[in-house]
């Protein structure tokens, strides 16, 4: 997969510590090294364990390219309440929009990337206790800033790609067996799975859609 890097422009990298935005900075950051380009990551510390397992996938991710450790930028957006432990996937997504904002204006940053990708298509099927919101697409937004589209701005270049391709495009790299065993996508606990979320139930179909006999 071709993804577009804007050259002579600072990069910022969503990176959440799960599957998508943890193979996204790896492709995006491995090219900006290539190029000697600026390229920082920065996380929403969200009541999902975020920061932590952001550090964790930028640690791994320096050390196969073989660089200096990274630390994330740390994004404290509005809206998290630290004292549950129990939300809605609308929130993260609400939560991730806010400091994708705070990244332009605070860090100065040109291009926001994320890793926001499609849902698969037995969705229905895989909401057991709640229906996650439509995921944020920036190129369907009319926000803009200083007067430039939003969508100019944040790119989502998996936003066509159901979580499968996304683990097809990972084996292809050599990178699944890393990332499957350090990320984390759940939403309800923050370490380990509970198996029943909608994005531990997408994580596991994807990968069994591609290994299926």
């Amino acid at each position: 997969m071709d993804i577009t890097i804007p050259e002579n422009k600072k990069i910022g990298v969503v990176v959440s510590g799960g599957f998508d935005s943890s193979i996204l900075w790896h492709i995006i950051y491995g090219e900006c090294l290539s190029r000697g380009q600026e390229c920082i990551p920065f996380t929403v510390p969200k009541v999902d364990g975020a920061l932590t397992y952001a550090t964790r996938m930028l640690e791994w991710s320096c050390e196969v390219y073989g660089t200096k450790r990274l630390h994330p930028w740390v994004i404290n957006s509005d809206g998290v309440d630290w004292k549950r432990n129990s939300f809605l996937g609308e929130e993260v997504q609400q939560q991730l929009l806010s400091g994708m904002k705070e990244a332009v204006i605070v860090n100065g940053c040109d291009i926001i990337f994320n890793g926001v990708n499609e849902y698969p298509p037995n969705y229905d099927s895989l909401c057991s206790y709640h229906t996650p919101g439509p995921r944020l697409l920036a190129r369907d937004s009319d926000y803009k800033h200083e007067g430039t589209p939003i969508g100019e701005i944040y790119l989502q270049p998996l936003a066509d790609l159901t979580k499968d391709q996304i683990v097809l495009l990972a084996n292809s790299l050599g990178i699944l067996d890393d990332v499957s065993r350090l990320s984390h996508s759940c939403v309800e606990l923050i370490r380990g799975r509970c198996g029943e979320c909608f994005w531990c139930k997408e994580r596991e179909w994807a990968i069994s859609e591609v290994f299926k006999a």
